[in-house]
């Protein structure tokens, strides 16, 4: 009977025990498995990311060589001299650079002087080269080096055929591009299809003297099935993993193929030991531990607390699971709770507003503020559609920047006319104010800066009350970076600021402080989120401080490229004296410091006693001011009584400028009425403040920079490629509105049809929408421009799409369009430039 109760207990146990021996072996082997394929899968990335620096490194090669080309296109195979100096031009970073005329055998170089005959077994090498691409590595029998380069093919302007090619010492791209994995274990070569070595790899354990990766795999004794299905790899332009004998030693091989190269590889070696070193010290513990579960008379106890402490952790992990579903439920539902109030908001305004209108039809007065709140919740609308646009945009990573040449003048003027009405509205005080600003034409994407400030100005008007301060610095100090200059641009506020514990969470995405202050104001709860994105996206970084009831400021600082033309300009004043009569000390030291750069002398009053006393001294002295420089609003009187009593001192009156950040045509009245001459914008730069002295006080005849800006399209005959007819006859009407004749083609296919068959010049400008059906207005726009016609080439074709992104215009640009026109339209900024484009064909 006791041995029989035993084997109750034995066999349980002996049975537990294989279980536990069967399941520890398969999870050994599991872990071993994962492990490898997860670490492979790693160097296989690290490979490609490899690859993708080379491909890089390439491409930017092939551009330069593909400008030089472009550029010796332009010239006559017989202009020697002409063509040696625009090869000597890209002599940069000790590239080798070669011009080739195959038909009269010529050679060309930036390391010699002059051209020389090509023998004629080297003149065969590179007829042979058909097209652009990259050398196989060569060895070059001028310096004895091995070497490797990119060429292209191209037509000298009097029709021979020419060749370019830009080479570097293979060693210097060996040493550039050479992988290294775990410590320095693993390396990598470069090889072609055939598995021939292009570029070796500089690591110790390379092989130096094979030339060819499948003599070193087949002299290993590696499986030839396996041999062969690497070397078909290679050959079809697959991307993977195998695994070899190689150096007495199991080698795992990544290999990817180049995209710039056609045919070459980067192929990663590294010993499989090192990938499964982590894997076995996992496998010893586990061994050791079945050891001591098996070797223990309380493997069953063991087994139950672990399985137990097991459960709890999968019980806790699906808890926390649940609660983070739970939680992006919670988020997704207030934002989607927020996004219909916000955006039915609007669309009710749209809607009501629509019915009144139609109703007081009869009533034009009505009608018009009507239709302009109708405007008002239309441009909201965009902006909440734009937001959740951008911020798909910028996550999926298809966000690009367009850097262009563009001015702060623009920038700021853009800013002060869309942020000043609202700041009115609630009777806010709005200033911009500069700070050493030197550089007024910059490198960077408008749109995308014009938005940061957007998003952070248009939140200090929504949580600063009535009567609020709000004020924009822009600050330019020196860059650590050459060519560029730093900028830092700080909105601040005295509005209700934020709670400590929100500052945290203001950057991420769909938050807005819950608050009861705020809880009526409209909005995604993006803009936060897309200013950093885009601030990251331009290297630069944004900062926030707040206090509750106190304020908030946010600092962004950005390096901004240096335009080629964009130095000061070299603007001088004769000797002068001007007041400035201001009560902000940040506005009157960058006034003073403009002048004085210019070659003017400023005072400087704070408020309007201050100025009379300035100006009656001067009389007094016999001592006159040459201009007056004064804000609308003072400290002590407002800009009528400034006016009345600056005019009301003895002597000659010296012209009298108004400095406001308010449109000049709410003021003028007033203004003119009081004595006032002129109006200067704040914020102003060196060269507005410059062009203001020259026009009001020397009184000097500026070169007219802007025509008049109505718009006369009068026998102009204009095609619209439209497929939805309400927005065809909207443009329609826009346009006969202006005097223009217009013609409406309801897809890509009618519209070249249209302009194919009309006479040369029947038109004068194409309007053409990009998604339409049969034909879309890319292909449409390409077919035009291939016309065996003398318009086709010159017409100007805009594209009017609502694809309003970056890469969107490039598109455009790319497909031959002349401008990009984004829906909704711009309805003015669309009629002034087609004003433009026809203007500048005639």
């Amino acid at each position: 009977m006791n041995f029989k109760r035993k084997w109750k207990v034995i066999l349980p146990v002996l049975l537990s025990a294989a279980v536990i021996l069967a399941g520890g072996l398969y999870y050994i082997s599991s872990v071993q498995d994962a492990l490898w394929n997860r670490t492979v899968l790693d160097i296989l990335e690290v490979t490609a990311q490899g690859r993708h620096a080379l491909d890089t490194y390439m491409e930017k090669d092939m551009e330069t060589l593909h400008l030089l080309s472009a550029d010796l296109g332009e010239e006559s195979s017989q202009d020697r001299e002409v063509l040696h100096e625009r090869i000597r031009q890209y002599d940069k970073n000790g590239a080798s650079y070669i011009c080739v005329d195959l038909d009269d055998g010529i050679v060309y170089t930036n390391l010699l002087d002059k051209g020389h005959a090509l023998g004629a077994e080297q003149l065969d090498i590179f007829r042979k080269l058909e097209g652009k691409g990259m050398r196989q590595p060569f060895l070059d029998g001028r310096s004895g080096v091995w070497t490797i380069g990119c060429y292209e093919r191209f037509s000298f302007a009097d029709g021979k055929q020419g060749y370019v090619q830009k080479t570097q010492p293979l060693a210097e791209l060996a040493d550039r591009f050479s992988l290294s994995f775990y410590n320095n274990t693993g390396f990598s070569y470069v090889v072609d299809q055939a598995g021939d070595i292009l570029i070796r790899s500089q690591h110790r354990n390379s092989n130096r003297t094979f030339q060819n990766l499948f003599d070193i795999i087949d002299l290993q004794g590696n499986d030839a099935r396996q041999v062969d299905t690497f070397r078909e790899a290679l050959q079809t332009g697959k991307r993977g993993v195998a695994r070899f004998r190689y150096q007495n030693e199991d080698y795992v091989f990544c290999y990817v193929p180049l995209e710039n190269a056609a045919g070459w590889y980067v192929v990663s070696i590294i010993p499989n030991c090192v990938i499964m070193e982590q894997a076995n010290d996992i496998v010893q513990h586990s061994r050791a531990m079945m050891v001591c579960i098996l070797a223990s008379v309380f493997v069953l106890t063991a087994f139950v607390l672990v399985y137990r402490r097991s459960m709890r952790r999968v019980l806790w992990a699906e808890e926390e699971a649940r609660k983070a579903a739970e939680s992006a439920n919670i988020a997704k539902s207030r934002f989607l709770s927020n996004m219909s109030h916000d955006i039915r908001t609007p669309m009710n305004a749209i809607i009501g507003m629509t019915k009144l209108a139609a109703d007081h039809a009869n009533e034009p007065e009505k009608v018009r503020g009507y239709l302009k709140n109708i405007g008002l919740s239309s441009q909201l609308l965009v902006g909440l559609i734009n937001d959740i646009l951008d911020m798909s945009k910028i996550e999926s990573g298809k966000m690009t920047l367009c850097n262009e040449a563009n001015s702060l003048v623009t920038l700021t003027t853009e800013i002060s006319n869309i942020i000043q009405p609202a700041a009115w509205q609630k009777g806010q005080r709005f200033t911009i104010r500069l700070h050493d600003v030197e550089h007024e034409t910059l490198c960077f994407d408008m749109l995308r800066l014009n938005q940061v400030l957007l998003n952070l100005l248009s939140n200090a008007v929504k949580y600063t009350p009535e009567g609020g301060a709000i004020n924009a610095d822009i600050t330019e100090s020196a860059s650590t970076r050459e060519g560029y200059a730093h900028f830092t641009f700080r909105v601040e506020d005295n509005g209700i600021g934020m709670q400590p514990e929100f500052l945290k969470d203001i950057f991420h995405a769909f938050t807005r402080e819950q608050d009861s202050r705020v809880n009526k104001t409209e909005g995604t709860g993006l803009g936060m989120a897309i200013t950093k994105m885009i601030v990251d996206m331009m290297e630069g970084t944004v900062a926030v401080e707040s206090e509750p009831s106190k304020g908030t400021a946010f600092t962004v600082d950005l390096d901004l490229q240096l335009a080629p033309d964009g130095a000061p300009q070299a603007l001088s004043l004769p000797p002068m004296r001007i007041l400035v009569v201001c009560d902000d000390t940040a506005t009157c030291r960058s006034a003073a410091g403009f002048l004085n750069s210019l070659g003017a002398y400023a005072d400087i009053a704070c408020c309007g006693a201050d100025a009379i006393r300035m100006l009656a001294a001067a009389v007094q002295n016999g001592q006159r001011y040459d201009a007056i420089l004064t804000d609308w609003e003072l400290p002590d009187m407002d800009g009528l009584q400034a006016l009345q009593a600056f005019r009301a001192q003895g002597g000659e009156k010296p012209p009298a400028l108004i400095v406001a950040t308010y449109d000049w045509a709410r003021i003028a009245p007033k203004a003119v009425g009081a004595g006032a001459d002129g109006f200067l914008a704040k914020p102003f730069f060196r060269s507005t403040l410059y062009q203001c002295m020259r026009q009001y006080v020397l009184h000097d005849a500026l070169p007219t920079e802007e025509q008049d800006r109505t718009v006369n399209l009068a026998g102009k005959r204009i095609l619209i490629a439209e497929d939805n007819a309400l927005n065809q006859e909207i443009a329609k009407e826009l346009l006969e509105n202006v005097g223009a004749q217009v013609e409406v083609a309801g897809n890509g296919q009618e519209c070249v049809g249209r302009f194919a068959h009309a006479a040369p010049g029947y038109f004068d400008l194409i309007l053409m929408d990009v998604h339409m059906p049969v034909m879309d207005g890319y292909e449409a726009t390409r077919r035009i421009r291939r016309l065996p016609r003398p318009d086709a080439a010159q017409i100007p074709i805009f594209a009017m799409t609502a694809d309003a992104f970056a890469e969107d215009i490039k598109a455009a640009r790319a497909a031959g369009m002349d401008s990009h026109l984004a829906k909704p339209l711009n309805i003015p900024a669309m009629l002034q430039e087609i004003q433009r484009f026809l203007d500048a064909d005639h």
